[in-house]
């Protein structure tokens, strides 16, 4: 009977002080909620000058994408996918490192190769990345053993240079179609100018940091890092419906109070994307090393950190000017276009 009861009171002690984290940490989220909330207040009065910065941030993107197409003439380096060539797996008896791959085909008259480790957990694989003119399997192998490797082809893939262009054309075409169907529901959904102009400036400013994000990364354009592009859309369009129909359709509290909520819940929603593709990116590279996944994750981890300051200090300013009464002008240009 004694044993029965000393159990339960551990029992209870053990659910007493589970119940004392609980409550910790229930009033460290209370207080942290309340030194944010004072910390929006204090930049709410002062919204304006908090728009330099995405601005800033887009300018410093773009500058850095106009630099690489005036020195490159392309805004984004092409992977195989859009820009032809070959790739090669290899498996490798031996050790190797992929500078020491780059250079064996440079010497042999095949500059600007790219070559990269794949662990797959079983082997270790390089994937060699040929630029146009194309190569064949028996020439790649070639190279490779009369350096000194000992080389399996694992895998072989060819693309030619008219093939890949029909293909960044598509992907253009496709990319273009898809913004401007997500501008026009936009701006059909709110029917107004000045709010839609705002969500279509914060999507298209993470497209632009996120192209600038993979070109300071080494990050080619390829099918994967396309798909992350357009997956940005998406993503970024969801935070800025969020504020906009907060600030303009609902009536309950106060402009400030109203943009807090939003801001609460927008920033929930992008800390756990970051969150959930950071996580992708460290498993994916350390368990199989710099591969498409990996690089989509990238691509989606500095477009969802750019989303951040482009809604909450671009968006919600102009949202705030607006509703206070100061684009008069850009509301007498939607009174002069008459679908809107």
């Amino acid at each position: 009977m004694l044993h029965l009861f000393y159990e339960l009171l551990n029992y209870l002690s053990s659910g007493l002080k589970g119940f004392q984290n609980h409550l910790i940490g229930v009033e460290w989220a209370d207080n942290f909620e309340e030194r944010a909330s004072k910390q929006f207040d204090r930049i709410y009065e002062d919204y304006d000058k908090y728009f330099l910065i995405p601005l800033a941030l887009i300018i410093l993107s773009s500058g850095l994408l106009l630099f690489n197409f005036g020195t490159t003439g392309e805004f984004f380096e092409k992977g195989t996918d859009f820009a032809g060539g070959t790739e090669i797996t290899f498996e490798v008896n031996g050790s190797f490192s992929s500078n020491e791959v780059e250079e064996v085909f440079a010497d042999a008259d095949r500059p600007g190769v790219s070559a990269l480790t794949q662990n797959t957990g079983e082997r270790t694989l390089l994937l060699v990345q040929v630029p146009p003119p194309d190569m064949n399997q028996t020439e790649a192998s070639n190279i490779m053993e009369n350096a000194g490797y000992d080389v399996d082809v694992d895998g072989f893939n060819s693309i030619s240079a008219a093939v890949s262009d029909q293909f960044f054309r598509q992907a253009q075409f496709a990319f273009i179609l898809a913004f401007s169907i997500m501008s026009f529901v936009i701006f059909y959904a709110f029917k107004d100018f000045t709010p839609s102009v705002a969500v279509v400036f914060a999507a298209a400013g993470d497209i632009i940091i996120a192209g600038a994000g993979m070109t300071i990364l080494g990050i080619p354009l390829t099918l994967g890092s396309l798909a992350a592009l357009l997956m940005l859309i998406g993503y970024s369009v969801d935070t800025d419906i969020v504020l906009s129909t907060r600030v303009l359709k609902m009536n309950r509290g106060s402009m400030k109070s109203r943009m807090w909520g939003s801001m609460k819940t927008g920033l929930t929603m992008s800390s756990g994307g970051i969150a959930g593709f950071m996580l992708l990116y460290l498993v994916s590279t350390s368990i199989v090393g710099p591969s498409e996944l990996s690089n989509i994750a990238a691509v989606m981890v500095v477009g969802l950190l750019a989303d951040i300051p482009l809604t909450w200090l671009g968006n919600t300013v102009i949202l705030k000017k607006y509703v206070e009464g100061d684009f008069e002008s850009l509301e007498a240009l939607r009174g002069s276009v008459s679908w809107m």
